[in-house]
C-alpha cells in the first residue's frame, strides 16, 4: 500500500507539522507501508499524481491544511485521505463557529465575545484569554491579566487572523481527551508553571508535565468522556481528534476547541493518551490510516 504523507506548508505551524510528519513516516515504514513524504507546496498535487497513492496521510496544522481547503481539493481530485472531511475541518478550525455549534447542543463552552477589528474590541473582565479564531498549536493565544497585556494580546491575535475571540479565563485545570475512530482515550491533564497552556508551555518549556490518565473522580471522568463522544458525533468527526477542556474549581468541564489533526511529536498529547490505552505509536498511526 502506497501512502503519501503530506506536511508543512505556509502555516505558522508548519515546523510543528514537519516534526509530527517525521514520526508518522517512521511508524508507517515500521508497519511495512511504502511511504512518500510530500511537502505542501505549489507542486504537491503534481507529486501526488506521480505517486498515485492509495491514501494520503495528512499531517498538517493550521491553514490551509487543517481548515478543509486541502481536504476539498483532494476530494475533488479523487484522493482518499485521513481525518475529518472538508465540512468538519472548516468548522473545527474556526473556534468561534465551533463554539456556536456546540452551544446549540448544550455542550458547555467558555463565555466570550468575537471581534472582527481592533476598533470594536472592548476590555472585558480580567483576566481573560485572547486568541485568533483560526490558528492551532496555541499560536497567538495569550492570557491577559492586566489592561496592558490585554491590548498587546489583541494586537498579536489580529496579526494572525482577521477574527479573534476574547473569552473568560476559567481558573482550574487543563485537560484534553483524544477520540480515536469514535472511541475515547484516557484523559490527559496538562500541568504548567503558570496554569496556562500557551505555545511556550506546549513546545518549549521542559517544566510542563502531562499526567495520563488524569486523576479524576470516576463520575467526573465519565462525564468528560461522554461530552467528548458527543462532540465527536455532533461535529461528524472522522479518524483521530483531540478535544481540549478547562475544568473549573467546581468540577464543571468547558470545551475550548477541537483539533482535527492532532500533533504527533514527542510532546504531543494524543500519542500519550493512546499509549495509556495500550496503543503504541505505530499502531495508532495505522488505525488512523485504515479509517
Amino acid at each position: 500500500m502506497k501512502v503519501a504523507v503530506v506536511y508543512g506548508g505556509p502555516s505558522p505551524e508548519a515546523e510543528v507539522s514537519r516534526k509530527s510528519a517525521s514520526g508518522v513516516i517512521l511508524a508507517l515504514k515500521e508497519k511495512g507501508y511504502e511511504v512518500f513524504p510530500v511537502e505542501l507546496d505549489t507542486n504537491f498535487l503534481k507529486k501526488l499524481e506521480e505517486i498515485k497513492p492509495d491514501k494520503v496521510f495528512l499531517v498538517l496544522h493550521g491553514c490551509p491544511g487543517e481548515d478543509g481547503t486541502v481536504q476539498g481539493l483532494l476530494e475533488l481530485l479523487g484522493f482518499d485521505y485521513t481525518g475529518c472531511n472538508t465540512q468538519t475541518s472548516a468548522i473545527c478550525m474556526d473556534k468561534d463557529i465551533t463554539k456556536r455549534v456546540l452551544k446549540t447542543y448544550g455542550i458547555p463552552v467558555p463565555a466570550g465575545e468575537t471581534y472582527f477589528s481592533e476598533d470594536e474590541v472592548e476590555l472585558l473582565e480580567l483576566p481573560c484569554v485572547v486568541k485568533p479564531a483560526r490558528t492551532g498549536s496555541s499560536v497567538g493565544i495569550n492570557l491577559a491579566r492586566t489592561e496592558e497585556e490585554f491590548w498587546k494580546s489583541v494586537r498579536e491575535a489580529f496579526s494572525y487572523d482577521t477574527k479573534i475571540l476574547v473569552e473568560e479565563y476559567i481558573e482550574g485545570r487543563e485537560l484534553t481527551v483524544g477520540v480515536l475512530n469514535g472511541k475515547v482515550l484516557p484523559p490527559v491533564e496538562i500541568v504548567t508553571e503558570t496554569g496556562f497552556y500557551d505555545y511556550g508551555a506546549k513546545y518549549e518549556k521542559p517544566t510542563t508535565n502531562y499526567v495520563v490518565p488524569a486523576p479524576l473522580p470516576e463520575r467526573l471522568e465519565k462525564r468528560i468522556l461522554r461530552i467528548s463522544e458527543k462532540v465527536y458525533r455532533v461535529l461528524e468527526c472522522r479518524g483521530a481528534v483531540r478535544i481540549d477542556f478547562r475544568l473549573d474549581e467546581k468540577g464543571t468541564p468547558y470545551v475550548l476547541e477541537v483539533n482535527t489533526i492532532p500533533g504527533m511529536t514527542e510532546r504531543s498529547l494524543l500519542p500519550k493518551a493512546a499509549q495509556a490505552a495500550g496503543i503504541e505509536f505505530p499502531e495508532l498511526i495505522e488505525r488512523i490510516l485504515k479509517v
